[in-house]
């Protein structure tokens, strides 16, 4: 058993599982080990000591476009070191794109540096990640393990824990897209690519006596 209090203080970042591999079923599995044991790993994480869950493999080989951005989300919501491992005088211009992205970058490096967890874990595959942020702002991440086809997900902010009171003004991480006005009771969709994701970053406009 790891004294990560101890370990807290004396190390800034440890690999806690295997050797990442330059394959998908190995993000996933890496991603199955650290959300199986979040509830030990997450309160171990802030500023100056970080879970490592090994580097980013975008613009290697074996990952799609799809897996590429999913990887890049799923380590930002969990406050992971992102270090990266490919060949940066042949990468592409859709990795260097992800790797790149000034939004994710800034969610990684957010100051409180609170890891993210898993709260949500459907029967058909789907799952959401959820990471509070400086100033009241939240990342979320709906990531699809599902392999056949874009899926429609449907929620409400309120399923997923938010407070009552606020209105939110949503900024899709990767497009760009914003959705404004969005209350915690209202119903909305995503659609997630396979082993894909929608990354959001949401923060309070308005509390809705206002």
């Amino acid at each position: 058993q790891v004294n990560y209090t101890i370990l807290a203080d004396v190390c800034n970042l440890w690999r806690n599982y295997v050797d990442i591999q330059d394959s998908w079923d190995s993000v996933l599995s890496i991603l199955d080990w650290f959300s199986e044991n979040q509830d030990i790993l997450q309160p171990a994480a802030g500023p100056g000591h970080w879970n490592d869950p090994d580097m980013l493999i975008i613009g290697n080989f074996g990952l799609s476009y799809e897996q590429s951005r999913s990887q890049m989300a799923l380590w930002t919501v969990m406050a992971a070191p992102l270090l990266m491992s490919t060949d940066l005088r042949a990468i592409s211009p859709s990795a260097k794109e992800i790797l790149q992205n000034p939004l994710m970058i800034q969610i990684n490096q957010d100051p409180l540096g609170i890891q993210g967890r898993r709260i949500v874990k459907e029967k058909y595959h789907i799952e959401v990640f959820l990471r509070p942020l400086s100033q009241a702002a939240s990342a979320l991440v709906f990531f699809s393990r599902r392999t056949d086809m874009p899926f429609h997900y449907t929620t409400s902010l309120a399923k997923l824990h938010f407070p009552e009171d606020a209105i939110y003004e949503v900024q899709d991480v990767y497009s760009g897209k914003i959705i404004s006005g969005l209350k915690t009771s209202d119903s909305f969709s995503v659609v997630i690519n396979p082993s894909g994701v929608v990354m959001w970053y949401l923060y309070p406009t308005a509390l809705r006596a206002q």
